[in-house]
């Protein structure tokens, strides 16, 4: 069995505001193979790295008397919340934001650096010089900041990449999303401006079905699926791998870890997963180093 690929999620999250170029580049010299991210999409249909469209969470959007009126009720994931949304405001706006930690409560070294980094988009990441040679994990976001886009968000991610130099800088792109038709409808337009990538499913809570998985195999190259999937009855790695699809495991967090950190990552590990979000990707680093 080799070893898993490393992929700091959201950058090193564990350590700095996610989705920050700060976050990520962390994440590389920490010794991770890659990093995951997250698009949303603003009023003017550029792509910038959030987790989610609603902004407090994760930026200092709430300081900013000149937005206060853009804070409205809407709805994320289903849930109904009053927020500031993404695709109510610019770019020009969204970078006069600041990231701040989302779990502070947990997370206090990281929340020291609240107030530091800009919002980056996703053309800004393309093009620094942290990611050559490295795996883009690029997972596009639903939410209602789609229902406003005059084009396709897959159209919008495609555009970005190729206008982008990734292709000199060896950059290997997996495209992931919860959503399979985003998924299918990026993948038509990377694969009209003949540009390589993976292509993965993210998938939260779902019962194992042999026959689906085997047809969704004609269409993707790989699953990401959460941890309590991974530990559940099924064994989803198994099913994966004899349908010639990679599966990777998100998120290992060192804040679960309930006795050792090297018991919690090894418990992991041993499932044969081919790759692990890490918040702490330096620790998974060391466990991986470790065994061998």
């Amino acid at each position: 069995m080799k070893n898993p690929v490393v992929i700091a999620h959201r950058g090193a999250s564990g350590y700095r505001p996610e989705n920050t170029l700060e976050a990520f580049e962390l994440g590389i010299q920490q010794g991770a193979d890659g990093i995951e991210f997250d698009l949303v999409t603003t009023a003017d249909e550029q792509l910038i790295i959030r987790h989610e469209n609603a902004l407090s969470g994760t930026t200092d959007i709430s300081n900013k008397t000149e937005l206060l009126t853009f804070r409205r009720a809407g709805q994320v994931e289903e849930v109904e919340i009053t927020d500031w949304f993404s695709e109510d405001l610019n770019l020009e706006q969204i970078k006069s934001l600041r990231a701040k930690e989302r779990l502070p409560e947990i997370r206090p070294g990281s929340s020291t650096f609240d107030g530091q980094f800009e919002i980056p988009t996703f053309i800004k990441l393309l093009s620094s010089s942290f990611v050559a040679g490295k795996i883009l994990v690029v997972e596009i976001k639903q939410g209602t900041h789609l229902e406003l886009l005059t084009q396709s968000v897959g159209k919008l991610v495609a555009q970005d990449i190729s206008a982008s130099a990734i292709s000199d800088k060896e950059v290997r792109l997996v495209i992931e999303s919860f959503s399979l038709e985003i998924l299918l409808q990026t993948k038509a337009e990377l694969l009209g401006l003949d540009v390589k990538a993976k292509y993965f499913l993210a998938i939260d809570d779902a019962a194992l079905d042999f026959a689906w998985l085997a047809e969704l195999a004609r269409e993707v190259d790989g699953l990401s699926i959460s941890t309590h999937l991974l530990f559940s009855e099924d064994n989803w790695v198994e099913a994966a791998h004899f349908n010639d699809l990679e599966i990777w495991v998100f998120t290992a967090r060192a804040e679960h870890a309930e006795n050792s950190i090297d018991e919690y990552y090894e418990k992991i590990i041993v499932t044969g997963v081919d790759g692990i979000f890490a918040d702490q990707p330096d620790l998974l680093r060391r466990v991986l180093t470790d065994r061998g």
